[in-house]
C-alpha cells in the first residue's frame, strides 16, 4: 500500500513538473511573439515595442515610435496589413498625444489609417495603440509604417504642391464669415493631419467626366473630398418617414447612390473611395448636440461625433460648411460653396433637431447661410459629396481655367 502511495506521489510531482516546464515554454513562447524589432522605410526608423505582426486575444495595447533620421521634413502613413479574423467590432485607438488621435473599427482588409504625416528632421513621434474586441476571439494585424512616396505625386500632393499651407485660418469658424480667400488650412480629422480650403478659394475647381467640383478637404487618409459645384436637378424630402430620419435609411441615400451617382460618376468609379461619411445626431439631455455645438458654443470640427456611414456618396457635413466660410448667423456671398446658380436651399448631412414626430437637418440658404428651421419632410436640394482614393493622379493646376483632372 505504501509502495503504490509512493507511486502515486512521484506520478503526482512529475505531473506538476510537467506543467510548470509547459508553462515557462508557454510564456517564453509568449515573449518571443511579443519582441521588439526596428524596420526602416526612406529615411524613417520604425521601433516597433512589441513587434509588428501582433496575434490579440480580445484586448492589448502595444507601443512603436517613428524616427526621422534626416535634417528634412518628410510625410509618412500608418497602415494596418493582413487582418485575420476580424469578426463583431473591434475597436482600436491610435494617439501620440499631439497630430493623430484615431478611434475607429478594425476591417477585414488592409487599409490606410492615416497618410501624410508630417515628421520634422530628427524629430520623434512615439505613438500608442490600444484594441477592445467587442467578443472573446483571436485575431491578428500587422502594423504597417511607411515613409510617402515621393516618385509618385498623386492627387494630395499635387495640391499641397500648389498652395501655401496655413497654420490657422484669418477669421474664426463658426463665429464670422470668410470672404477672402484664406487658402488651405492644416486641422485634424478622424484619420490625422487634414487640410480644408477656407474663403473666396479660387484654386480648388475638379471636373470628373465633364462635371464640376470643388475641393472641401483632403482627409487624413490621403484621400481628398468634393463637393459638386451645384446642386441636383432634382429636389427630395430627407424622410417621408420620421423612422428613416438617419441617412442611410432615408430617400437622399437612395437616390444619390442608385440614381445620380450612377449617371454622373460611374465612368470614374474606379477613382471614388468607399469613405466612412459622418452622419451627426447623438442625443443630449436638451436635444441633438450638433445645434448647441455649432449654433450656440460655434465649435465645429473634423473629429465624428456621430455615427460614420460607409458609402461612395454623401452630402456636406454643417461642420465642413462652417469650416468653408458660412455662420448660422450672416449671409456670405463670397466663399467657393456659394454659386448664383443655386437658388433653392440644400440640405446637409448633421441633424439639428429631434423630436418624436420630427427631424430637421441642418441646410444651406441659396445666399450661404447655415439654416435649421425646416423639418426634412420638406423639399430642398442636394449637393453631392464624393471622395477620391489616395493614389488617384491629376493633371492641371485647380484654377477655373486650368481644373484637376483625373489621369
Amino acid at each position: 500500500m505504501q509502495k503504490k502511495f509512493k507511486r502515486i506521489l512521484i506520478i503526482l510531482l512529475f505531473l506538476i513538473i510537467g506543467s510548470l516546464v509547459l508553462g515557462v515554454s508557454y510564456f517564453s513562447y509568449k515573449k518571443i511573439k511579443d519582441v521588439a524589432m526596428i524596420k526602416t522605410s526612406g529615411v524613417l526608423s520604425i521601433n516597433y515595442e512589441n513587434g509588428d505582426k501582433l496575434k490579440i486575444y480580445k484586448d492589448k495595447t502595444v507601443t512603436f515610435s517613428v524616427i526621422n533620421s534626416s535634417e528634412e521634413t518628410v510625410y509618412y502613413y500608418i497602415a494596418f496589413l493582413n487582418p485575420k479574423n476580424i469578426k463583431g467590432n473591434i475597436k482600436y485607438t491610435l494617439t501620440n498625444g499631439d497630430d493623430v488621435t484615431i478611434t475607429d473599427y478594425l476591417t477585414p482588409y488592409s487599409s490606410t489609417i492615416s497618410s501624410y504625416i508630417e515628421i520634422e528632421g530628427e524629430g520623434i513621434h512615439n505613438y500608442t495603440l490600444s484594441f477592445n474586441a467587442e467578443d472573446k476571439i483571436t485575431y491578428s494585424i500587422e502594423i504597417s509604417v511607411s515613409e510617402e512616396n515621393s516618385e509618385v505625386t498623386n492627387f494630395a500632393d499635387t495640391i499641397l504642391s500648389h498652395n501655401e499651407i496655413k497654420t490657422a485660418p484669418l477669421t474664426e469658424p463658426g463665429k464670422e464669415i470668410a470672404t477672402e480667400d484664406e487658402g488651405l488650412i492644416r486641422t485634424i480629422d478622424d484619420y490625422g493631419s487634414a487640410y480644408y480650403f477656407r474663403g473666396n478659394v479660387q484654386n480648388n475647381n475638379v471636373v470628373i467626366d465633364d462635371v464640376n467640383y470643388k475641393i472641401v478637404k483632403i482627409n487624413g487618409d490621403g484621400s481628398v473630398k468634393l463637393v459638386l459645384d451645384g446642386v441636383t436637378e432634382t429636389i427630395k424630402k430627407y424622410y417621408d418617414s420620421i423612422d428613416n430620419y438617419k441617412f442611410k435609411n432615408s430617400n437622399l441615400y437612395t437616390y444619390l447612390n442608385n440614381d445620380w451617382f450612377v449617371k454622373n460618376v460611374k465612368k470614374s468609379e474606379f477613382y471614388v473611395a468607399n469613405q466612412k461619411y459622418c452622419n451627426d445626431n447623438t442625443q443630449g439631455d436638451e436635444g441633438l448636440l450638433s445645434e448647441t455645438r455649432i449654433k450656440v458654443d460655434h465649435i465645429p470640427s473634423f473629429i465624428c461625433l456621430g455615427d460614420k456611414v460607409q458609402s461612395k456618396i454623401a452630402m456636406l457635413t454643417v461642420d465642413e460648411v462652417i469650416y468653408a466660410g458660412a455662420t448660422t448667423e450672416d449671409e456670405n456671398k463670397s466663399f467657393y460653396l456659394y454659386n448664383e446658380d443655386i437658388t433653392i436651399e440644400y440640405y446637409l448631412l448633421t441633424g439639428a433637431k429631434l423630436t418624436e414626430k420630427d427631424y430637421t437637418p441642418f441646410a444651406v440658404s441659396a445666399n450661404g447661410k447655415v439654416l435649421d428651421k425646416d423639418t426634412g419632410d420638406n423639399l430642398r436640394a442636394i449637393r453631392p459629396v464624393i471622395t477620391i482614393i489616395k493614389t488617384a493622379v491629376v493633371s492641371g493646376t485647380g484654377t477655373v481655367n486650368d481644373p484637376y483632372i483625373l489621369t
